[in-house]
């Protein structure tokens, strides 16, 4: 592992448990932080589909549910 890239780890998770320590209501930023979580990794896959949907296309190879059976 990275020397700087394990001390941004640490810096991540000291900032963790500062914000927690500080903030009054922490099922909110827990709330807040899961949605963003899971709006990015939804926003991920449907551009991962799409992504994937045109390099097939552009290959050629049509391929899904519709295609041709000879």
């Amino acid at each position: 592992m990275n020397t700087l890239r394990g001390l941004g780890a640490c810096a991540v998770l000291a900032g963790i448990a500062y914000t927690v320590t500080k903030v009054t209501q922490v099922e909110i930023v827990v709330l807040g932080f899961t949605c963003l979580a899971v709006t990015l990794t939804v926003l991920g896959w449907i551009l991962s589909v799409k992504r994937s949907r045109h390099d097939r296309r552009a290959a050629g190879g049509g391929g899904g549910r519709r295609a041709r059976r000879s």
